[in-house]
This record gives structure tokens, sequence and C-alpha cells, in this order.
């Protein structure tokens, strides 16, 4: 396992957004010490337009499960998104769950793409450090804080949008317990619903012209930075190449697996950023993005990285 430098990687992709759920993200959290209602997952799931963001505790990582939550704790509350993204575990490639997702004719985004995900891995973050914070010495009580975690979040100011993900959805701030007790929060009056409605549209078209030039210009300067350290080349069909080993098989140290597999030949460019692949011997064939790529460069790699030996002070490659 020599030290690898730094691989090849695409200029990033902004993929913009123009209003709330048309493009979501979600991930899969644990396993986290089993609490007494038995959860030992959490189910993420987060809006790119108005950083909403949902976190389901959850029994188990079932394919079953996860179609269930977001079925009915997603879908029949906020709609059906157009996208989603998620990486290629097991119960987000189930036969059930690639059924609800031509069912609601969702799109799926290429997998294993930090880039793509980034929303949700920094939520992830935040999310365990904030429960880090409160949690019980035996960290049994983590599903129990979940809503009050997720309420102090939805009502913090995002930086990409200057605005707490509460307002971006409803117009308005939130009002928390610490408002009523100071008798803080809006005095607005309103003579009718109509009234109402019609002053929250106002406020809503506001704040998503406002959103759309914050995330624009955060866009833009994630972009300028990560471009400047961005090392890019196509690939041409029927090129070799080694693919990034992301899977994990249980049991098995994963600082000991090896990171690269294949080689593969490029069947197609579906885009600027996505191959489609198959096994030099033959197989399924699989699209991927160009972050996980780096150039075949040897046979001798294919199958385990050279070992050397000594035998009588002479060096002999194996």
């Amino acid at each position: 396992r020599k030290t690898q430098g730094k691989p090849p990687c695409v200029p990033l992709q902004p993929s913009a957004t123009s209003r709330p759920f048309e493009r979501v993200a979600r991930d899969i959290l644990g396993p986290l010490p089993e609490t007494p209602s038995k959860n030992r997952y959490i189910l993420v799931v987060g809006d790119y337009f108005s950083k909403w963001t949902e976190a389901f505790p959850l029994p188990n990582q079932e394919a079953s499960s996860i179609a269930k939550v977001l079925k009915e704790e997603w879908v029949c509350r906020f709609g059906v998104p157009r996208s989603i993204h998620s990486d290629q575990g097991r119960n987000f490639e189930s036969t059930l769950f690639r059924e609800l997702c031509r069912l609601l004719k969702i799109h799926k985004t290429s997998p294993y793409h930090a880039q793509s995900d980034g929303l949700i891995e920094r939520f992830n973050r935040i999310l365990l450090s904030m429960l880090s914070l409160f949690v019980e010495d035996n960290q049994l009580n983590w599903d129990t804080l979940l809503p009050y975690v997720m309420l102090a979040y939805r009502s913090s100011v995002h930086a990409n949008t200057a605005f707490t993900p509460y307002k971006v959805l409803f117009g308005r701030e939130i009002v928390l317990p610490i408002d009523i007790m100071l008798n803080l929060g809006s005095k607005e009056q309103f003579s009718s619903a109509n009234d109402y409605v019609s002053r929250l549209s106002e406020t809503l078209s506001t704040v998503v012209a406002a959103v759309k030039r914050h995330q624009a210009r955060a866009s833009e300067r994630q972009k300028n930075s990560y471009d400047f350290r961005a090392i890019f080349q196509y690939y041409s069909e029927g090129e070799l190449v080694w693919l990034q080993n992301k899977a994990r098989k249980r049991g098995l140290c994963p600082k000991l697996q090896r990171r690269y597999k294949g080689p593969f030949r490029v069947v197609e460019r579906v885009t600027d950023v996505l191959y489609k692949l198959m096994l030099v011997e033959g197989g399924p064939e699989c699209v991927v993005h160009f972050n996980r790529l780096k150039p075949y460069t040897s046979s001798l790699t294919a199958t385990r990285d050279p070992v050397f030996i000594l035998e009588n002070r002479n060096r002999h490659l194996i």
C-alpha cells in the first residue's frame, strides 16, 4: 500500500436549486447505542434550497424501514422531490427502493460523491456534535433529544442562505419558548386570511430571491476554492481505469482493504463528470463519478501491491 498522490478530480459542478424540496439528500447515521425504544440509526433527509433537515430515529437500516419513513414523514408532508442524492448502500439500492423512486419519478444522483452531498455531511457533523453535548453518560437517550436538536438547527441562521430554514419555508421566524417568556416576536396583525396570504406571498418572494443570491455567491466561493486544487482530464471510451473501492466488508479492517479495484473499461462518457464502466473481464455496467477514477497504469497491481522479501541479501519482487 504505497502512499497515494493526489488523484485526478473534476472541477466542482454546482447544482443550483430554484425552490424548496426540489432536490434533497439522505443518509444513514449509525449504528449508535441502542436506546430503550430499540433505535440504533438515524435517517437524515435534507433540502438543498431551504436547508430544512429532518432526522428520524430507526431501529434498523432496512430498505423497507427507510422507504416507509420517507413516504409517510417526508413525501406526505413536503411532496415528491425532483431528485434525491444518496450513496449506493444496500438499503438505497434495493428493489423496493428503486421501485419507490420509479413510481414517484424521483431522479437519483451519482453515488459516493462528497461534493454532491456536502449538505448532509456537514449536518451530520453538527448533529453528532449537538447530541454529544446533551446525551446522558450512558448515551441511551439520543433519540429523545432529536426533536430539540432539530428545533435549534431549524431556528438558526444558515451561512449559505442568511436565513433560518424555518423562515425560508414559512416566511416568518418560529416562535420559541423564550419569545413567549420575554414577550418577544412579531406583533404584526392581519385583517383576514386573504390579507395574511397576500403579505406572506410578498415575504416569501423576497426571501426566495435573497436565498438564491446568497447561495449563488456561496457556490462561487466554494467552486473557486475547490477548482484551485482540481486536477482534471477526460477519459476516452475504451480506456482502462481503476475505480476507488468505497465498499466496506463486515468483519474486515477498512485500513487493510484495497483502495482501488478493477481494471474497468470506459464504456461511455455519460456527462462531463459521469462515466459508464464495465470490468475488463465482463459483468454489469455501472455509472460512477470522475473523482472515483484514476488512470490504469500496470497489470501488476490489478490483484495486489508489490511485496518485497529479503533472501540472501538480495531483494526479489514477488
